[in-house]
């Protein structure tokens, strides 16, 4: 949300057209939008020789020249329009306008165009002046001719609300956003202008009928008299700077006061758009922007010794010279721009000793030491003590401040006061805010004068962490319920009554954290009536308050209470209290040793940690999975065993042999010594060693590897696999017999086989195969070598099969130690073992098929001390077929079936990635619930056994009468 791009794009779109030479016509009000988003170069570059204000009456007429008006719908702007169409002075017209026509002005100027000379009209809403980026201005400076409020602070003077309405209007339709509005509630201003602006945009909803966003964009309207404190202080960054002490007035300076200034300096212009040193460091502190200022000179320094006459020596040099000369003209004007700025800033600083000013206005701005004393001590040197408001005003009358400004104290706090604000700015509400404040003062800061943080940041943080309340600044309309939790991503921020260069920066900031930073990515605008420094904000409040009633200027009430204070002495102490009995010390001991017991029980319960599960929803993307997993197949050698892996994304693994290992196994189920192997290469290396220097093997029509060579029986056997054939008779392959294939085949054919080790997959829905005979891709299938496993060779070959462990691990699981956690932590929760850990899967029959079904679901642990391991577990239902009755076939109960696919002998684990993310976090019982605790049980055990003493002593003393008054008292009562 660029508003300086916005503005710039309508400029271009107005000046490209026609292509012939133009004159730019201009108002009083569009005549610094335009300054503040273009530059002379840029309109010379489309032909625009001449710009000149539409009211100037004493313009040449050149009928040869076409004509832009770029014009404000303003009555005086319209009339100037007339009197040009009814008297032209250029041949054409191009009309544009900064915000919506109505019917009637388009009629009036089709009536004044007697001489059809306008060939077009359109609506550019570029009605605002473009600051910065990410800051824009109404430019409407409250003044007796332009008031902003009505007869009372909390209403709109109605041409300024009009005002207000065109701007936001076409900020809104220039960024095309239609946005949910939110506002003060306190405001009564702030919600007439978001009830207007919703008003108008359904009026003209096809001017908003925009792209609808997951979620929608935010207009906030809020109210300067929620923070009055801002405006007020002196400003420590460089524009802020420039704008208190010098003022900026639409991207110009003027220094014409400045002693000793040159005369082109006079008037600087001062815009990020066009000064690089200005964009690179308005956000600057003071201190910051001396160092930054000293390498800019030295830098100038530098190319100036380029460009002296000694340096040129070569043609090569003058064509330098000539062509670096104009840039290093410009370059040498910022430079003494800017050394004069900041020097006359420096000369301000020390003539007003802002330093000191500026270290008070911080403590009290922000509660960190300074308080009454300080400001007195700045005031006057004399020993004069203040002790109230009233008197410190007296105290400034005295060293001459004036009265007209003395006076505006008390106009401050009945406008804009703590009974006007709905939010706290000094931290007084309550005592966590204040151990907040304390906090922060313990910490320290790192810069003195930038303590004060404007309540716009507290405001920000709040929206994005959706603890912004509906209660305090609401919807203006029904949002949904969880609205006001949702995290917009552009948000348009407009302060009525006039933002500051210090809350711009704040947005600044915001704008550039990362997308994990707080705010998500998301993209703030801050927009203001104008934008303010101490003195026009003064002079707002002034203006304003001459027009309320006189009570403005009066001491508001007191806030605190002037009730009475309540006499609670009851005249003496209780009797009760004086009595010593031995009930009272027997129920004293029983309470001490409940209170004992209760609180060694809160005690244990306070240190004994548990484990708070929740579910949400799994956020993760592009991770990867580790399966581990030992299966023993009894009856299937490991020659004929292949694990082969594909997921939906399309991602194939084919016989993996890199991180698994096959163990052959007897019959007995023992490992054959020495036989973990990946295939049968046995002692295929040493053959190869024995043969002759240049030997090619046939791959007998195999599809050969990229060397044209197989020399191992092994490779005629991928050969044959890449072609998509049958490995079936190794007798007729010499390098087969060489190696005594057939031999090793039939030594191993009896055998079984441990399928042990890791796959790596990816965290998307896929398959585990384990299969007999190797795998191979032909006309986009997978197809499976069966021949030898179902070849008879007088062993009975089946996938009875025993899955000794099988489970899924994350990435942090590869760290030992917080694998040691994920392990006690599954242990803890009674979770360790897997559903699949020795499951035993038994058949007699060779074509047999296992399918197991795994529902994997990713879990995080967090421990007490913060770390955070993730892992999976899963769940599992599995399916057993007999492939022998082919696609037909019966339940248990008889019911005929049909199956889709014919099926496959082998183990198959297909796993899916459920969308929960289950959270196990060590929770503990804090310190402050365990003292809350120990307070009520104490609090309560006593008042319990102060009730029960004075039950039983009340009822002793009525025996002890009732005994005396019968004349039965034989002895003493207890």
């Amino acid at each position: 949300m660029d508003v300086v791009k916005a503005v710039e794009t309508y400029i271009v779109k107005m000046v490209s057209v026609p292509s012939a030479m133009k004159v730019l016509l201009l108002d009083s009000h569009t005549t610094p939008i335009v300054s503040l988003a273009s530059t002379q170069s840029i309109l010379l570059s489309h032909q625009v020789y001449l710009t000149d204000r539409i009211d100037n009456n004493n313009r040449e007429r050149m009928a040869h020249m076409k004509c832009i008006c770029f014009l404000h719908n303003s009555e005086d702007s319209l009339g100037a329009v007339e009197a040009e169409l009814k008297d032209p002075k250029y041949g054409e017209y191009y009309l544009y306008f900064s915000n919506i026509l109505t019917k009637t002005t388009i009629e009036r100027l089709a009536d004044a165009d007697e001489y059809e000379a306008v060939r077009e009209v359109q609506e550019y809403f570029a009605d605002y002046a473009p600051l910065l980026p990410s800051l824009f201005s109404l430019n409407y400076t409250p003044s007796p001719t332009t008031p902003l409020y009505g007869p009372s602070p909390s209403t709109w003077d109605a041409k300024a609300l009009d005002r207000h309405i065109q701007g936001l209007i076409a900020v809104m339709l220039s960024l095309k956003k239609k946005p949910l509005i939110r506002y003060e509630k306190m405001s009564a201003m702030a919600r007439k202008l978001a009830v207007e602006l919703h008003n108008r945009i359904q009026n003209e909803a096809q001017l908003f009928d925009f792209r609808l966003t997951q979620v929608p964009p935010l207009l906030l309207i809020l109210d300067r008299r929620n923070d009055p404190v801002t405006p007020m202080l002196s400003q420590w960054t460089y524009q802020a700077m420039v704008h208190e002490l010098l003022g900026i007035r639409n991207g110009r300076v003027d220094m014409s006061r400045v002693p000793d200034i040159r005369p082109e300096l006079s008037e600087i212009t001062l815009t990020t758009s066009t000064d690089p040193f200005f964009q690179a460091h308005h956000l600057a502190t003071f201190g910051d922007l001396g160092t930054a200022l000293k390498s800019y000179v030295q830098s100038y320094q530098a190319r100036s010794l380029a460009q002296q006459p000694s340096s040129i020596n070569s043609i090569t040099d003058m064509k330098r010279f000539v062509e670096e000369y104009p840039e290093f003209r410009k370059l040498g004007g910022n430079v003494s721009k800017h050394v004069a700025l900041v020097g006359e800033l420096s000369r301000l600083v020390d003539r007003d000793r802002l330093l000191e000013l500026g270290e008070v206005e911080q403590g009290l701005a922000t509660r960190a030491g300074a308080d009454l004393k300080s400001v007195q001590a700045f005031i006057a040197d004399d020993g004069t003590q203040a002790t109230n408001i009233a008197s410190l005003i007296s105290l400034a009358l005295q060293n001459g401040v004036r009265q007209e400004d003395a006076r505006l104290v008390y106009a401050i706090l009945n406008i804009a006061g703590a009974d006007h604000r709905q939010d706290d700015l000094y931290s007084t509400e309550s005592l966590l805010a204040l151990g907040r404040s304390a906090l922060k003062g313990l910490k320290g800061v790192q810069n003195v004068y930038m303590q004060h943080t404007p309540h716009l940041s507290e405001t920000l943080e709040n929206l994005f962490k959706g603890k912004l309340k509906e209660s305090s600044h609401a919807f203006l309309e029904s949002a949904g319920p969880n609205a006001g939790l949702q995290r917009p991503q552009d948000v348009i921020i407009f302060m009525i009554g006039g933002t500051t260069y210090e809350e711009a920066r704040t947005v600044a900031l915001f704008n550039q954290e990362p997308t994990s930073g707080s705010t998500g990515g998301a993209r703030l605008l801050l927009g203001g009536t104008c934008v303010h420094n101490s003195a026009s904000f003064l002079e707002m409040i002034d203006l304003a308050a001459g027009s309320f009633p006189a009570a403005i200027y009066e001491p508001p009430p007191e806030s605190g209470s002037s009730a009475p204070a309540l006499n609670v002495n009851v005249g003496g102490t209780m009797e009760d209290v004086k009595v010593r009995t031995r009930t009272g010390a027997f129920l004293t001991l029983v309470s001490v040793a409940i209170i004992l017991s209760f609180t060694l029980m809160e005690f244990v319960d306070y240190r004994r940690v548990d484990i708070d599960t929740s579910v949400v929803v799994d956020r993760s993307r592009g991770e990867r999975l580790t399966v581990h997993l030992n299966v023993t197949f009894p009856r299937v050698p490991c020659y004929l065993l292949s694990l082969d892996l594909i997921d939906i994304t399309g991602e194939l693994q084919r016989d993996i042999t890199h991180s698994v290992v096959k163990t052959r196994l007897t019959a007995a189920g023992t490992a054959v010594p020495g036989s973990q192997i990946g295939d049968l290469r046995n002692d295929i290396d040493k053959l190869n060693e024995q043969r002759a220097s240049g030997y090619c093997g046939s791959c007998y029509g195999g599809e050969p590897p990229e060397g044209g060579c197989c020399n191992s029986c092994d490779a005629v056997r991928e050969a044959y696999v890449r072609r998509g054939w049958s490995f079936g008779n190794p007798n007729t392959i010499d390098q087969c017999v060489e190696e005594h294939w057939s031999d090793q085949i039939q030594e191993q054919s009896s055998e079984g086989c441990n399928v042990a080790g890791l796959v790596r997959v990816n965290k998307v829905v896929g398959n585990i195969h384990i299969t007999p005979g190797h795998s191979f891709r032909a006309a986009q299938s997978q197809i499976y070598d069966f021949v030898p496993y179902l070849k008879n060779d007088g062993n009975r070959h089946d996938f009875s099969h025993t899955i000794h462990h099988m489970y899924f691990t994350a990435d942090d699981e590869a760290d030992a130690s917080k694998a040691q956690v994920s392990k006690e932590m599954r242990e803890r929760l009674g979770i360790y073992q897997n559903p699949l850990d020795e499951h035993m899967a038994r058949t007699s029959k060779a074509q047999y098929m296992f399918h197991y079904f795994l529902k994997i679901v990713s879990t995080q642990f967090r421990t007490l001390d913060g770390e955070m391991v993730n892992s999976h577990q899963y769940s599992v239902t599995h399916f057993e077929r007999d492939l022998t009755t082919g696609q037909a076939g019966n339940t248990n109960e008889g019911l005929q079936i049909h199956h889709g696919t014919a099926g496959m002998p082998g183990v198959f684990f297909s796993y899916e990635i459920s969308p929960i993310l289950v959270a196990h976090r060590e929770t503990r019982q804090s310190f402050a619930h365990f003292l809350t605790s120990t307070c009520a049980i104490v609090g309560g055990v006593l008042t319990v056994g102060s009730i029960l003493d004075s039950a039983l002593f009340a009822t002793q003393r009525s025996l002890k009468k009732s005994a005396a008054t019968n004349g039965h008292i034989s002895g003493k009562l207890m």
